[in-house]
C-alpha cells in the first residue's frame, strides 16, 4: 500500500468496510484549504473518498447524489457508493476524463459544452414546480441581504460608484417576476466538466440545491462567455432553449452580486483568479449596463 497515511484513520477503516482492502491512496484534491479528496484503489477499481468542508455542503450533496443526479444517466456523473454523516464523507466512483481545458480544439470544447447543456437541462428538470419554488425565491432573498455584507467586504475594491450600480443590479431579481426554478448545480463551469475527447460528466454536487436555473449561468457568462460566445451558443443548443428575457434580466442582477462575492472573496484570500473575475465583471458592468 502506498501513500495510505494521506486518508485518516476514521476515513480508511469506514472505506476499506465498504471498498475492501485498499492497495492505494491518493490526495487528489483541489487547491483550496477545505478540499478534502482522496483516490483510493481496491478490489472493484479505484474510487473517491471525499470530505465536506461543513454539514451543509455534505447534506446539499448527498441530497443531490439522491433526487438530481441520476437523472443525468448512466456515466455521466460519479455513483454515491455510500456515505457517512458523522465522517461527512461520501465515496464516489470514478468518470472517465479530465476537467476541460482551454487547449481542447474549438470544435471538441463546443461538442463538450453542447453536451454540458444536456446534462444541466436533465439536472434541473429532476425536480420542478411548487416543490422548489419555496427555496428559489429563498436563493433570491439570500442574494439581496448579502450584498451589502459582500461590498462591506470588498472596501476598497470597488468606487462608491461602481457600489451603486451593483446595488441597483442585485435589486432587480425580485422585480423581474418568478424565474424558472429547477434543481441547480451550483458550481457550474469548466473545472467540474470531465472531458474525455468524445464525452462530457458533470462532478461536484455540494452546491447543490433547488433555485432559479439562470444562476448556474453566472459563472461562465461571467468568466468564459465574453472571450467565447461560440461556446454559450453550443451550451443552450444543448440546453435545449436560450434564457427568456426575464431570466436574461435575472442573469445580469446575479452576475452584479457574484462580482460584489468575488471582490469581497478574492483578496482576502489570495486568489488572483477569482478577484480578476469580480473586476472584469464590474467593468463590463459599467459599459454595457447588462451582460
Amino acid at each position: 500500500m502506498t501513500d495510505s497515511t494521506r486518508l485518516p484513520s476514521p476515513l480508511h477503516a469506514w472505506a476499506e468496510s465498504v471498498l475492501g482492502p485498499l492497495d492505494d491512496v491518493r490526495v487528489s484534491s483541489h487547491d483550496r484549504d477545505n478540499s478534502q479528496v482522496w483516490r483510493v484503489t481496491g478490489p472493484t477499481g479505484y474510487h473517491y473518498v471525499k470530505v465536506a468542508p461543513k454539514p451543509i455542503l455534505y447534506t446539499r450533496e448527498t441530497r443531490a447524489y439522491r433526487v438530481a443526479v441520476p437523472h443525468l444517466g448512466h456515466g455521466n456523473a460519479p455513483v454515491l457508493r455510500d456515505s457517512s454523516a458523522e465522517l461527512l464523507a461520501l465515496i464516489l466512483t470514478a468518470v472517465d476524463g479530465e476537467p476541460l481545458k482551454e487547449e481542447e480544439s474549438p470544435a471538441r470544447r463546443r461538442t463538450a459544452h453542447r453536451q454540458a447543456g444536456q446534462l444541466l437541462r436533465r439536472f434541473h428538470d429532476a425536480m420542478t414546480g411548487p416543490l422548489v419554488q419555496p427555496e428559489a425565491g429563498a436563493v433570491v432573498e439570500n442574494t439581496v441581504a448579502g450584498l451589502d455584507k459582500h461590498l462591506a467586504e470588498a472596501g476598497d475594491h470597488l468606487s462608491t460608484t461602481e457600489a451603486d450600480l451593483l446595488r441597483r443590479l442585485v435589486s432587480a431579481p425580485p422585480g423581474c417576476g418568478p424565474l424558472p426554478a429547477g434543481w441547480r448545480h451550483g458550481d457550474f463551469w469548466e473545472r467540474n466538466l470531465l472531458w474525455n475527447g468524445q464525452r462530457c460528466a458533470l462532478i461536484d454536487f455540494e452546491r447543490s440545491e433547488p433555485g432559479p436555473r439562470v444562476t448556474d449561468f453566472v459563472k461562465l457568462a461571467t468568466s468564459l462567455w465574453p472571450d467565447h460566445p461560440e461556446l454559450r451558443t453550443a451550451l443552450f443548443e444543448g440546453y435545449g432553449r436560450p434564457p427568456s428575457e426575464t431570466e436574461e434580466y435575472a442573469l445580469t442582477a446575479f452576475a452584479a452580486a457574484d462580482a460584489a462575492n468575488a471582490l469581497a472573496y478574492g483578496p482576502r484570500h489570495g486568489d488572483p483568479l477569482v478577484t480578476a473575475r469580480g473586476r472584469r465583471t464590474v467593468e463590463r458592468l459599467l459599459q454595457e449596463g447588462r451582460l
